[in-house]
């Protein structure tokens, strides 16, 4: 099977650098993980703070209950984007054989886990979260409310921990999961959809990593069958097929698609495509349209790829820059169906374009730069004004 032998790439600059090896690397590539992975150590404190008076806590047992009191850093809050730099980190590790970056993600659980109690004696006051992100009820606010896709947060660390441990204090979230995944919005066919009738590019890959995690629990094929559902279902409605490129969004009740082809919802889109066909066994009935769907995508993408290297923040729109999470999110996917043999070795100059970009979007610092934050649905001034962010956590997944 062909391989890369790249020492490289980011998932966002993580992942995929962990992930693809070239024989010819430049010989700064450790340098440039490394620099990024002590940032995002350097950043993720894992205390609490009081942010009206600046005061930092490891010990919430004895705290007064008031809505000031927060996590202090962005990296362990309880997002999806949490959930990509946990992955990005275990691959940094083995890329570099670091155990300082081993367990990135389970330690932040742990963090979380050791002041669960005040937590929730928040959200049940019903406060608000001070500044830290996610713009929910309490510092965790999306491990007790679950209404939307994107809310699901770090459930695929949750399912490994308790698959590992059998901890019983991971149940209720899990229960909370399942019953929210049980009676969310469907499309005929079981695709999901947001509660206010409007399919994401984004919502497959916020449910696909839990449902894998969930069929590798269990033994039960219907999660696994349902995480192919939620990617060709998706692709049914969004998939451009003269592009190759996936639009933004479609609106149920009008049966049409919205926005423009952005370029973080095709990067979501094929992190989908790659997880599922990594789970998927070769005797799986859909394996071949999924590894088909990807290399009409990766198809797509190579014809989108800026000169320079990188893609652009709306993939047909030259006057956007070039993105730091989408481009990381490419590299990656290319770079392991490349690995995989999922693609063959024609599109290892197509990887190693887009990690040559990927290696200016670093600053001195090990910061992460030109990522776009968060993003609805609009017309194409819309997506072009979007922020061009520093440290976002896409960027740094």
């Amino acid at each position: 099977m062909p391989h890369f032998s790249f020492r490289g790439l980011i998932f966002m600059l993580l992942a995929a650098v962990a992930t693809v090896v070239f024989a010819a690397a430049p010989v700064d590539d450790a340098a440039l993980l490394r620099r990024v992975a002590d940032e995002v150590l350097r950043q993720t404190t894992r205390q609490l703070i009081d942010r009206s008076t600046g005061q930092t806590f490891t010990d919430s047992t004895a705290l007064p209950l008031k809505p000031e009191i927060s996590i202090e850093s962005k990296f362990n809050a309880w997002f999806y984007q949490t959930w990509l730099l946990t992955d990005g980190m275990r691959r940094a590790a083995r890329a570099l054989n670091e155990p300082a970056y081993r367990n990135y993600g389970e330690r932040n659980l742990e963090f979380i886990d050791a002041h669960l109690d005040y937590f929730e004696r928040q959200a049940a006051a019903g406060m608000k979260a001070a500044p830290v992100g996610d713009g929910a009820l309490a510092p965790i606010g999306f491990h007790f409310r679950l209404t939307d896709l994107w809310h699901t947060g770090l459930a695929p660390l949750v399912v490994e921990r308790y698959a590992e441990k059998k901890d019983p204090r991971y149940e209720p979230y899990l229960a909370r999961i399942a019953a929210y995944l049980g009676t969310a919005s469907r499309l005929p066919d079981g695709t999901l959809h947001r509660a206010r009738g409007r399919l994401m590019a984004d919502d497959p890959y916020m449910v696909v990593p839990y449902l894998v995690r969930m069929h590798r629990l269990t033994g039960e094929t219907r999660y696994l069958d349902d995480a192919v559902q939620q990617l060709l279902g998706t692709n049914r409605l969004l998939f451009d097929l003269e592009r190759g490129w996936y639009r933004h969004a479609w609106d149920v009740k009008a049966q049409a698609p919205l926005g423009e082809f952005w370029g973080r919802a095709n990067g979501w889109m094929m992190l989908t495509q790659v997880e599922l066909l990594a789970a998927l066994p070769v005797s799986h009935p859909a394996r071949a349209k999924v590894r088909a769907v990807f290399v009409a995508h990766a198809e797509g993408l190579r014809r989108a790829q800026d000169p320079a290297g990188g893609w652009h923040q709306v993939l047909d729109q030259p006057a956007s820059w070039i993105e730091t999470s989408s481009t990381g999110m490419f590299v990656y996917g290319l770079a392991r169906g490349v690995n995989e043999g999922w693609l063959d070795r024609t599109w290892t100059e197509t990887a190693r374009k887009g990690w040559s970009a990927l290696q200016q979007k670093v600053t001195a610092a090990g910061d992460v730069v030109d990522v776009c934050g968060s993003t609805d649905v609009g017309d194409v001034s819309y997506y072009l004004k979007r922020p061009r962010l520093q440290g976002d956590l896409h960027g740094f997944g």
